[in-house]
């Protein structure tokens, strides 16, 4: 993992990946391994857009859609 020791001194690197993971997919993205905080790997959980739900609130002059998370 020589060539990854970067990531431990510059740990936003991971972080800027995560978000980018989100918005290019448009889903929820959560990192749960990062070899910036020690571990040996990079994890990555993406969820299936068929998992998101959308929650819709209607405001007096306006109606805003607001990501809901995940439905059971």
């Amino acid at each position: 993992m020589e060539g990854w020791s970067f990531l431990t001194e510059f740990p936003q690197l991971c972080e800027a990946e995560t978000e980018a993971f989100g918005r290019l997919l448009g889903t929820p993205v959560q990192r749960l391994a990062t070899i910036a905080h020690g571990d040996g790997i990079c994890t990555t959980h993406v969820t299936d857009l068929s998992l998101v739900h959308t929650r819709t609130t209607t405001a007096p002059t306006a109606t805003t859609t607001e990501p809901g998370g995940i439905s059971a």
